[in-house]
């Protein structure tokens, strides 16, 4: 195998697990706030899982974690709400009990 199709093979994997890696820190950030919005149980898992993750991607790719780290924490803080104020868009629990409502 020539080392351009390796170093190609490997550039690919990269950016495959870097997709993984964001897409996976966005959906632990996503339900962590819908969580904490709600209190719900489950937040310390969560919050483990985010850190993790966050590890991983500011290893594998550092140079660029100095920017995507305020993008986190901006994001999941938009995310977080009062239920009691009315129902938040995109929050899964929201549109739980607004169907429940309806039903």
């Amino acid at each position: 195998m020539s080392a351009h199709r390796s170093t190609r093979r490997h550039r690919s994997n990269q950016q495959s697990r870097l997709a993984e890696l964001l897409a996976r820190r966005d959906r632990l950030g996503a339900e962590w706030a819908e969580r904490v919005s709600h209190g719900l149980q489950g937040v310390g898992r969560l919050t483990e899982d985010l850190m993790v993750t966050e590890w991983a991607l500011t290893e594998g790719w550092p140079h660029l974690s100095e920017a995507w780290l305020p993008q986190w924490v901006q994001a999941d803080a938009r995310k977080l709400h009062d239920p009691s104020a009315g129902p938040h868009g995109g929050c899964r629990y929201c549109s739980q009990a607004r169907q429940r409502a309806s039903a």
